[in-house]
């Protein structure tokens, strides 16, 4: 404790402080490393959301598409069924049945479409 002048103070108070500032600036550095590093990852994170909400988007369009799709299907087997019943009573003039149970497929469809 001879040797414990002002200048030996402030002299370990100077390495302390310079030793803060060195480990301040460090890990600075380290966290722009880090952020750096994931940037890519965080990017692509986000692409992947984007693209991910887009099919989702996608696949509901195709659902309401693929339904108006079959309804309209039907619509055309009924429609068909209907016209095949007329062929057959215009040739033979026998399927009343026929034109019958088509007339109803037709109205069916109409009514539930």
């Amino acid at each position: 404790m001879d040797n414990l002048t002002p200048a030996t103070v402030w002299a370990g108070v100077l390495a302390v402080a310079s030793a803060v500032v060195l480990l301040s600036n460090a890990a600075e550095k380290i966290v722009k490393a880090v952020k750096a590093a994931r940037a890519p990852h965080e990017e692509f994170t986000a692409r992947l959301d984007a693209v991910e909400k887009h099919l989702d988007e996608v696949d509901n369009y195709l659902k309401v598409d693929k339904r108006r799709l079959d309804v309209m299907d039907e619509g055309n087997r009924a429609t068909q069924r209907a016209l095949l019943a007329l062929l057959d009573h215009g040739i033979d003039g026998n399927n009343i049945k026929q034109m019958q149970d088509a007339k109803e497929a037709l109205q069916q469809h109409l009514i539930n479409r």
